[in-house]
């Protein structure tokens, strides 16, 4: 019996960020895909035919009008979860309206954010027991 490791996405325009958050996700069994850009990210989605678990984007990539990042993925699959993690609360009433399922300003830890992610997988999870 093989084990599905969820998927999840990396949607930062920190590339640093990107690979220490692909790396604590890693160690805790997930595959985690990074991209800089949204329009990579959505072209993935399709590629994968949105069996997406967890979308991970920065605040300023989520409230981007002309891609509309959190609207085009959810029209791919509404039931991947998406996080937004931002700099500021400016944004929040929007990126949320857009869809999003967790908004969370930095600072916060690489584990903190791993957590964050697995309580979104468990969140599904748990919809799907009852």
């Amino acid at each position: 019996m093989s084990i599905v490791k969820p998927r999840v996405f990396l949607i930062q325009d920190n590339e640093d960020a990107n690979n220490l958050l692909a790396g604590v996700l890693w160690l805790k069994g997930v595959d985690a895909y990074k991209f800089t850009s949204a329009e990579d990210s959505i072209a993935k989605m399709n590629e994968l035919e949105g069996k997406v678990d967890v979308i991970l984007v920065s605040g300023n990539i989520a409230h981007d009008r002309g891609t509309m990042l959190i609207v085009n993925i959810k029209r791919i699959n509404p039931n991947s979860k998406i996080l937004v993690l931002a700099d500021e609360d400016s944004q929040k009433t929007r990126i949320l309206d857009y869809g999003a399922d967790e908004f969370t300003l930095k600072p916060l830890s690489p584990e903190n954010v791993a957590d964050k992610v697995f309580m979104l997988i468990s969140r599904e999870a748990v919809v799907n027991n009852r």
